[in-house]
């Protein structure tokens, strides 16, 4: 038999119920106001932190100028040396290099690597900053030529390599795009290039310098797909450059723009290979220079060169690519020929041991990986994405806030 319901208890359980659903929704309505807030309290906060860290950069840029300026360089006896030097020494453009004492670590197993391939290092000098890293290559690597330019402001003060969009990093931008406008004048072709790059092969047997089918030829971001968003955006690390009228112009505006504004390099170049009908830019298939991407791919057709930047992981550059083993000085100093080998076999067998990284990636990838994600998402927003498609890297610093 049934019992009675009771009126009384029904009541007080549909008041505890409701009380509980209101209590629930006001707990949930606080907590999204809150994250509201605080979302954007940290967006604001790092808004402001990117806008003094620019104001900072180009205020540096401008203190420190004129000591990377192309007057400064075509005026000094160190510059008349180097065109003696290639005049004499290298009836093929060089490869130019930038190093400071920070970066020695680095550029040792760089040399390393390269040292391995049969007349690369004939091609190569390397504007050292400072003493420390003109005695140090000339001690280790005396057969590699160098343009010592000694600048204060890329090394005094600094305790470890300065951080990307650093005022410091800008004007070494700033550095390069004079030193080439003044090459450039002398009627000198070249290469510019970065030490945090893997050599499979030598990209100098493919003869880019003998085509005349363009002026500039330029490393790109993005992959071979066809749907890459970022195909033909300049990356920046490893390009070739013939010295004639076009590409002197396109050097000049450069150095204008890196003098006055807070923007990266290859977003102008970016912006003026693909606005300017002069010079003609062509770009380095991705089967020949890649970025660090090719790792976290299926690693097929591995390239000739392959730029390890990114993956910082708390640690210095060179501890984290040793995890992948491309960290080729022994603890002695020596040369480890058989590691470079090594990881020569494992990039043509597509098993570089990426797999832990991949399911915890490096604070460096983690952020460059979400800008790219943006980026791509933006170029590929129809009709827009075709028009922001030359400028949108102009403004790269500004938008990656987290850096």
């Amino acid at each position: 038999m049934t019992e009675p319901s009771n009126p009384k208890s029904n009541l007080l359980h549909t008041i505890w119920t409701n009380t509980e659903h209101i209590l629930y929704k006001v707990l949930f309505n606080r907590f999204t106001l809150i994250a509201f807030y605080a979302f954007w309290f940290l967006f604001g906060v790092l808004v402001l932190r990117k806008t003094q860290n620019a104001i900072t950069a180009v205020r540096y840029v401008k203190t420190h100028g004129e000591s990377v300026s192309l007057s400064s360089i075509e005026q000094s006896r160190e510059f008349a040396d180097l065109i003696k030097t290639l005049d004499k020494n290298f009836p093929r453009p060089p490869a130019i290099f930038l190093l400071n004492q920070y970066a020695l670590n680095m550029t040792d197993n760089f040399l390393c690597n390269t040292g391995t391939l049969e007349g690369v290092h004939e091609r190569f000098i390397f504007v050292t900053l400072d003493t420390v890293a003109r005695d140090t290559i000339k001690k280790r690597w005396p057969q590699i030529q160098q343009f010592h330019w000694p600048t204060p402001s890329l090394y005094v003060s600094f305790q470890k390599p300065f951080s990307f969009a650093e005022g410091a990093y800008q004007t070494i931008y700033l550095l390069r795009s004079n030193l080439a406008l003044a090459l450039i004048k002398k009627g000198k072709s070249f290469w510019m290039m970065q030490q945090d790059t893997f050599w499979r092969k030598n990209i100098f047997d493919m003869n880019y310098e003998d085509n005349m089918a363009y002026d500039a030829i330029f490393d790109q971001l993005g992959s071979e797909e066809e749907s890459s968003m970022r195909k033909e955006w300049v990356n920046g690390a490893n390009f070739f450059i013939r010295a004639n009228n076009d590409t002197q112009l396109f050097f000049e505006s450069m150095s204008e723009k890196l003098a006055h504004w807070y923007t990266p390099d290859m977003g102008i170049m970016i912006q003026q290979c693909h606005t300017w009908k002069k010079p003609v830019c062509a770009y380095i298939p991705h089967n020949v220079v890649y970025s660090w991407e090719w790792m976290f791919t299926e690693q097929k057709d591995p390239p000739y060169l392959m730029q390890l930047d990114c993956e910082t992981d708390g640690g210095s550059k060179l501890m984290q690519l040793g995890r992948y083993g491309f960290h080729f000085v022994n603890q002695d100093g020596s040369c480890n020929d058989q590691k470079v080998a090594l990881a020569k076999a494992k990039m043509e067998n597509g098993t570089v041991e990426v797999q832990m990284t991949k399911t915890l990636p490096s604070w460096g990838r983690l952020q460059f990986k979400a800008y790219w994600y943006i980026v791509d998402y933006m170029l590929w927003t129809p009709i827009i994405g075709e028009y922001l498609k030359p400028y949108l890297a102009m403004i790269g610093f500004i938008l990656m806030i987290t850096i």
